[in-house]
């Protein structure tokens, strides 16, 4: 809803923009979360290789 006030400032969409320091963290928090997810698949792949490894001695 409009208001009827005569500023015509108070109605204008107000833009948000991303300031550097923001633009930074944004940055810095995407970096950790993909060594976060390397790390997991990293430790996932050395379980699968632990786990085959334990398989393969069972059977002998």
């Amino acid at each position: 809803m409009k208001n009827l006030h005569t500023d015509p400032r108070e109605n204008t969409p107000v833009k948000h923009t991303v300031t550097p320091s923001d633009l930074q963290q944004i940055q810095q928090r995407r970096i950790e979360a993909h060594a976060d997810r390397q790390t997991m698949s990293d430790l996932n792949l050395l379980r699968a290789f632990k786990l085959g490894e334990a398989l393969r001695e069972s059977w002998e």
